[in-house]
């Protein structure tokens, strides 16, 4: 049996504040004895301003909070899933990424979030997620010491076939990070 935390909180728009932040609360879950511990979508930066949230997202590769949140995956010996990251992607459009850090801080899985929330709501408001990022092609299962996780995030929930096509190739747990 493993102990999980799900770390709740605002991302706003400085990053190394959000990255303060979410770690403070995953090392609190680890000293409470959690080996599985979550974090919401959007954890590096949630910015409203699209050319402003272009500028500062990086790739995975360059972006602080990834190096930050491995080696704290690895010095608290933790299975570390970051409900998403606004990322810079290999276009001209940002992703929508989760990871998934094992123990040792390595990176044990990938996604980017399929569906994108477009949206007309009934006051004439109008949201495109998929202006600003592109979406993912395919699901991804993960094998962990407590079973296959399936990752997700978001407005995934909204499309069933996609956790019918993760169950039946065997995922016995979910994750769907929100920022809402």
């Amino acid at each position: 049996m493993i102990r999980a935390a799900l770390i709740q909180m605002r991302s706003g728009s400085d990053m190394a504040r959000n990255l303060a932040d979410a770690s403070e609360m995953i090392r609190s879950a680890a000293g409470q004895g959690a080996g599985f511990v979550s974090t919401p979508e959007m954890t590096n930066i949630l910015e409203p301003d699209r050319p402003r949230l272009r500028s500062l997202a990086r790739p995975e590769g360059e972006d602080e909070s990834v190096n930050g949140f491995s080696a704290l995956a690895k010095e608290l010996c933790l299975w570390l899933n970051i409900g998403s990251l606004a990322l810079m992607g290999p276009g001209e459009k940002l992703i929508n990424r989760s990871l998934l850090f094992a123990p040792d801080g390595s990176i044990a899985a990938r996604y980017d979030k399929i569906h994108l929330f477009d949206v007309d709501l009934p006051t004439g408001e109008s949201l495109r997620e998929s202006h600003a990022y592109d979406g993912g092609g395919r699901a991804v299962l993960v094998e962990t010491p407590f079973g296959p996780v399936g990752l997700t995030i978001c407005y995934d929930m909204r499309f069933p076939q996609l956790y019918r096509a993760l169950a039946q190739a065997g995922a016995r747990l979910f994750t769907v990070p929100s920022a809402f």
